[in-house]
């Protein structure tokens, strides 16, 4: 293989406080299986097993099979054989949501293609998706096609403590670097936590994911767009809800868990690359933090304390 999808099994416990929820099968979440290839609308379109026998399809629909991993996102599995990943819908709940792949997602995915391809940052990269579109979305799919040299997954790098501190510094002040010069631009990525990075023996930042790229309506009036911005004050919570959260909580917080080397004067460098990138761009951060409410289903934005990485 030349994408060594083992590493996305050295994963970060813990997670998310919903990473206990996972209606997936256990015999498709950690081994390969075989994915399903069914002609519909004009096309061979691949469908998870899971899916395939919750829409009760019929076997005689099958025109061909193939072999591939799950990640550690169960609805995106590799296919060695092109190198690609297929993202597929899963009608079943993982974490807060059903995985299912609507347009919208779709839609999302291109947009923020476009938007990226036309600025760059050295040391950012993304990996380039395909979407194939159906008139029933519970047979989308997108292809996502991998790096041909090493890469590794952000948590694995964490989780699996096989790398130097320079290296993890390194890769933390990437992360910060690239994610406040997109959002200088007006992108956001909202998501920007562990699972959805890749890192190279350079540190450079892969992104996966495109369909957690947002704007801002004042940058442009499309999907991007996040549902919610009506209920928020303007910029300032969305670099709050965006920042604070997703690199913040779900990355920086794991790598100083997990890590036997950093100590409390690297966290003073992280804190103060944040500081001096907030300032280098001049982001308009409040003084608080938000983050999703952990008693309520919907994802609905909320007031916390300042976090202590912007303190």
């Amino acid at each position: 293989m030349r994408y060594d999808v083992q590493k996305e099994y050295v994963n970060i416990a813990d997670y998310s406080p919903f990473c206990h929820v996972n209606e997936i099968s256990p015999q498709y979440q950690r081994d390969p299986f075989m994915i399903l290839f069914v002609n519909m609308f004009g096309k061979e379109r691949p469908v998870h097993p899971d899916t395939f026998h919750d829409l009760r399809l019929n076997e005689k629909d099958i025109v061909k099979k193939k072999l591939v991993f799950p990640t550690s996102a169960f609805r995106t599995v590799y296919e060695p054989g092109e190198n690609v990943c297929y993202k597929v819908p899963v009608l079943r709940r993982i974490t807060r949501s059903l995985r299912d792949l609507p347009k919208k997602e779709l839609l999302r995915s291109e947009e923020a293609s476009s938007l990226l391809s036309l600025t760059r940052f050295e040391g950012f990269d993304f990996l380039p998706e395909k979407c194939h579109p159906a008139d029933d979305p519970n047979f989308n799919f997108i292809v996502r096609t991998m790096p041909k040299e090493d890469y590794f997954p952000w948590f694995y790098v964490i989780s699996s403590q096989k790398f130097s501190k320079k290296f993890e510094m390194n890769c933390a002040k990437n992360i910060i670097r690239s994610w406040m010069f997109y959002a200088s631009e007006g992108i956001f990525f909202e998501s920007f936590h562990t699972q959805n990075i890749l890192v190279n023996q350079n540190a450079d930042v892969l992104y996966r994911d495109l369909s957690d790229v947002r704007t801002m309506p004042k940058k442009a009036d499309s999907v991007l767009v996040p549902s919610y911005y009506k209920s928020l004050s303007g910029l300032d919570e969305f670099l709050a809800i965006a920042f604070d959260r997703s690199v913040c909580k779900q990355n920086l917080d794991h790598l100083f868990r997990y890590s036997k080397k950093l100590n409390g004067e690297d966290k003073k460098e992280i804190k103060n690359i944040i500081k001096s990138e907030i300032r280098k761009y001049n982001l308009p951060f409040p003084s608080y933090s938000m983050d999703y409410s952990k008693d309520k289903p919907l994802r609905t934005p909320e007031r916390i304390p300042l976090i202590d990485w912007r303190n």
